[in-house]
């Protein structure tokens, strides 16, 4: 993301919605009412009961667009990705927003497109710079008045991850030129294809295979979860394009050229300042008895243990069942996850999106997947190492914007 320099919420963040554009004079079904001042446009135009299908006649322009009418945004929190699940899988979650903004124009009273449901985005814009932070859909508005004005409108939203889950495809088909297995990329781009999108150009091919599969009618959330789960993937709809990113878990035991570092350590050539730090240790993260089994077949299943630390401190068992084929991709899962860290350490890590001279960092251009460094140094410790973030949160108000994000070490 290029820099940009004094950043201002009240100038670079623009909060849009897509709602119909009134100057295009068009009757809108569901918005419009008859004898408003909303009307059929003149050309272009598909007559109920008296066009024909295949005709020249066609129907007008949906007269939507993105709009932003000004509004004030005092407010802007957002995240986008998922967590861990039993220290060895990723669970993506819905992307969210709350924003509060003052608007007259967006003011669900005043503006009958402005309702649960209607699409919304968020983005920073100025000059070459144009990065949006969140898309979605609006979910919940709540608007509170003084006795002269102005009024607040808070609005939460969720990305179109949440519809995803409770859509209904009418097929789902990994059985006709498939060789009884389907990869986890082409189960997710196949739930891809049936819910109107594509796979984003970031996605690439994971470990494992997934048994073949027909069915009509089907909800695909358990079939994007296995899919995630026996790929090992990392998973988000990207908030520009709305497609699927499906990507292997990074493994962190090396970093690229490139990657940045956030910490007290300005000696980086890549570096962000850090504004806080958490480091966790929990039990339920450490394991030292590993069961995979197959979900069709129980019976079917591989161990992986730590003999020396079973000796040590005892056994930490977990199981996991997964959709996969046979012992052989038990196996390579498996040897996959057990080679994990037994410990998170860092569990999340803050930076100011905005340094010092108001400019805008690298922070604000994050997404879930990517590697990030950590080096924390005192006179009494020392945190030097990598991590994938597993989720980003923006917090952006008048005065600051910070990023947190959510960490997690493989290896």
């Amino acid at each position: 993301m290029t820099l940009l320099t004094d950043f201002d919420i009240a100038t670079d963040l623009k909060v849009e919605f897509y709602i119909p554009n009134v100057s295009l004079n068009a009757f809108i079904i569901g918005v419009s009412e008859l004898g408003g001042s909303n009307v059929l446009p003149i050309a272009g135009v598909f007559f109920v009961g008296s066009s024909l299908l295949g005709s020249s006649d066609v129907l007008g322009g949906s007269g939507f667009d993105w709009q932003d009418l000004g509004c004030e945004t005092s407010v802007l929190r957002s995240e986008l990705g998922g967590q861990v699940e039993n220290v060895t899988y990723f669970q993506p979650q819905s992307a969210e927003a709350l924003i509060q903004l003052q608007s007259y124009s967006y003011d669900p009273t005043n503006n009958r497109t402005v309702r649960p449901g209607t699409p919304i985005r968020a983005r920073v814009s100025r000059g070459d710079v144009d990065q949006i932070l969140f898309r979605g859909y609006l979910d919940t508005i709540d608007v509170s008045y003084t006795v002269d004005g102005p009024n607040l409108i808070t609005i939460k939203a969720f990305d179109s991850f949440k519809r995803v889950m409770n859509t209904r495809l009418a097929t789902f088909d990994t059985t006709s030129g498939f060789p009884g297995y389907a990869t986890p990329l082409e189960v997710a781009e196949k739930i891809a294809v049936g819910f109107g999108t594509t796979m984003n150009a970031l996605s690439a091919a994971t470990i494992g295979r997934i048994p073949s599969d027909s069915q009509t009618d089907v909800i695909p959330n358990t079939l994007l979860n296995e899919a995630i789960k026996v790929g090992l993937a990392f998973f988000w709809i990207d908030p520009v394009t709305e497609e699927f990113v499906f990507i292997p878990r990074p493994t962190t035991a090396a970093a690229p050229g490139g990657t940045y570092t956030i910490g007290n350590s300005h000696e980086d050539s890549f570096h962000l300042c850090m504004s806080d730090l958490s480091v966790a240790a929990d039990s339920d993260d450490v394991y030292n008895s590993l069961r995979v089994s197959l979900e069709s077949d129980s019976a079917t299943y591989v161990i992986r243990e730590d003999v020396a630390s079973i000796e040590l401190y005892g056994t930490a068992a977990i199981d996991v069942s997964i959709n996969t084929t046979d012992s052989d991709q038990l196996n390579i899962w498996a040897d996959k996850v057990f080679t994990q860290s037994p410990t998170r350490l860092v569990q999340s890590v803050q930076t100011p999106a905005v340094d010092r001279s108001g400019n805008l960092t690298h922070a604000a251009a994050i997404y879930p997947g990517e590697v990030v460094g950590v080096k924390y140094e005192t006179t009494d410790m020392s945190i030097d190492t990598y991590y994938s973030v597993t989720k980003v949160s923006h917090s952006i108000d008048v005065n600051n914007w910070f990023t947190t994000l959510e960490l997690w070490k493989e290896v």
